[in-house]
């Protein structure tokens, strides 16, 4: 497997509002890792549609850090 270094991000807060305002509804759960927090400098900022509860990036019990996780319910 190849793996590589990620590209920086010039304005963390903005890319993160981007893609957080893609969204078309708002998700029925969502929880967001406090190095989102921490490294994006979110603190007092609104964050779309993504409130609840902040983490340390756990994710199913596996430790995955600055993740953002957001459940949609659906009854088909």
């Amino acid at each position: 497997m190849d793996y590589r270094f990620a590209e920086p991000v010039e304005d963390y807060a903005s890319a993160f509002a981007r893609v957080v305002g893609t969204d078309q509804e708002e998700p029925d759960f969502a929880c967001n890792c406090i190095l989102n927090f921490l490294y994006g400098k979110l603190e007092g900022k609104k964050t779309g549609s993504v409130t609840g509860p902040i983490t340390f990036g756990e994710t199913a019990h596996q430790l995955l850090n600055q993740t953002l996780v957001r459940m949609y319910l659906r009854d088909v």
